[in-house]
C-alpha cells in the first residue's frame, strides 16, 4: 500500500489566499452598501426637515369697514318724481289772503293764571307809599307799615304796596319791635313757653323767635313781646285761579304767598280750620303706608298744617318749580321757607278760606 502523497504546499497557500481575497471583497461590498444606505437615509431625513422658503401670495388691499346703514323706523320714503313747477302767476292776479283774527288760547289748567300787571300807585296812594318808604328809612318800620296800609286802602290790590307790606311782615312780627297787636308780658315764677302760648293763643315758635329765646329758657322778670291771639286774629284766603295765598291780620293785608293747588280742580272750595301742625311730617300714602320724613317719596316738605277736612292741608314741597301751578293732588303746596313761616305764626284754629 502506497502512502498518501504529501500535500501541495503551494496549492494550499494559493487556495488560502483566494479565500482571503474573497472575504475582503465581500467585506468591502458590505461596507459600501452600508455606507450607501446610511447616506441615503441621512439625505432623506434632511429633506423632510428643510425649511421651505416662504411663498408670498398676492393679497388684495383691505377696504375700510363700511358703517352699518341706519334704517329709520316706519316705512321707507318712496322717491317721488320731480314735478315741474307751474308757471308763475302774476302777483297782481293773486288776491292777498284776508287777515285771520288772533284768538288767545286759554291758559291750561296746570299753569298759573298770570296776574294782571299792577298799575303804579297814584294820587293819595302814591303819596302815602312815599311816606311809608321815608318812615322805613328813618328806622320806624311800624309807622311805615301803618302808612302803607293807608296807601293800600286808597288803592286796593295794588301789587307794589302789597309787596312793600309783605317785606315788612316777618321782620316786624318775629322780633321785639312794637306793634299794636303785641302785648308785653313780664315772666312770673311758674311761667314757661307752653303756658304763655296757651294763655295768649299764639304759637310757642313765634314767642321764641320774636324774643330770641334759646331752647325753652325764660327768666323770671324778663319782658316778652308777643301777639295776643285772643284779640288779634290771623286768617288765610287761597285763590285757586291765581294760585296765591293771602294772610290777613285783623282783616288787614299782612303778606301774600305763591302756592300750588290741585290739578283738575281737586282742591276743595270752602272755609276750613287748621287743626294740627307738624314739623318734619311723615306722609301717609293712599292705602295707609307711612313714608317717613326725609324719604325721597315723602311729598310734604318740611311742615304740615292739617285742615279739618281729612286728608287735606297746607304743606311744603321738594319741587319748587311746581309753585304757581295747579299740580298738587288737592292740598295747598308752598315753598318750604313759606310753610315754615306759616307754621311759626299761625295758631291752631286759624281759618282757611279756599276760593275759585
Amino acid at each position: 500500500m502506497q502512502p498518501n502523497p504529501a500535500p501541495d504546499i503551494y496549492l494550499m497557500k494559493r487556495e488560502k489566499s483566494r479565500a482571503g481575497c474573497m472575504t475582503a471583497l465581500i467585506a468591502t461590498v458590505v461596507v459600501l452598501v452600508l455606507a450607501a444606505l446610511f447616506a441615503l437615509v441621512h439625505w432623506y431625513g434632511n429633506r423632510g426637515t428643510e425649511t421651505a422658503e416662504p411663498v408670498e401670495f398676492p393679497v388684495a388691499p383691505i377696504q375700510e369697514e363700511i358703517p352699518p346703514v341706519q334704517i329709520p323706523d316706519g316705512p321707507l320714503p318712496v322717491p317721488v318724481e320731480a314735478v315741474p313747477a307751474p308757471p308763475p302767476v302774476p302777483i297782481a292776479e293773486v288776491p292777498a289772503p284776508a287777515p285771520v283774527p288772533t284768538v288767545s288760547a286759554p291758559a291750561p289748567d296746570s299753569a298759573a293764571a298770570p296776574a294782571p300787571a299792577p298799575a303804579p300807585a297814584t294820587g293819595d296812594a302814591a303819596q302815602r307809599l312815599a311816606q311809608a318808604r321815608e318812615r322805613l328809612q328813618a328806622g320806624d318800620p311800624q309807622a311805615a307799615r301803618q302808612a302803607a296800609l293807608e296807601a293800600l286802602a286808597a288803592s286796593p290790590g295794588n301789587a307794589e304796596i302789597e309787596s312793600f307790606l309783605s317785606d315788612l311782615a316777618m321782620p316786624l312780627l318775629a322780633s321785639q319791635r312794637p306793634m299794636p297787636e303785641k302785648v308785653e308780658h313780664v315772666v312770673q315764677t311758674g311761667d314757661y313757653l307752653g303756658k304763655l302760648a296757651a294763655t295768649y293763643n299764639t304759637p310757642v315758635a313765634l314767642i321764641a323767635k320774636a324774643n330770641n329765646v334759646q331752647g325753652a329758657n325764660i327768666r323770671v322778670g324778663e319782658t316778652l313781646r308777643l301777639i295776643d291771639g285772643n284779640a288779634h286774629v290771623f286768617a288765610l284766603t287761597v285763590s285757586k285761579s291765581r294760585n296765591d295765598l293771602v294772610v290777613t291780620l285783623d282783616g288787614q293785608f299782612f303778606k301774600r304767598y305763591r302756592v300750588s293747588t290741585g290739578e283738575n280742580s281737586k282742591t276743595p272750595v270752602g272755609t276750613f280750620k287748621i287743626i294740627d301742625k307738624i314739623a318734619q311730617p311723615a306722609w301717609h300714602k293712599p292705602g295707609g303706608k307711612a313714608i317717613p320724613y326725609g324719604d325721597p317719596e315723602n311729598l310734604l316738605g318740611t311742615h304740615w298744617l292739617a285742615l279739618d277736612l281729612p286728608g287735606y292741608g297746607l304743606h311744603g314741597t321738594w319741587e319748587p318749580d311746581s309753585i304757581g301751578k295747579q299740580t298738587s293732588a288737592g292740598c295747598v303746596r308752598l315753598l318750604n321757607a313759606d310753610i315754615e313761616e306759616l307754621y311759626t305764626i299761625l295758631p291752631k284754629g286759624t281759618l282757611v278760606t279756599i276760593t275759585e
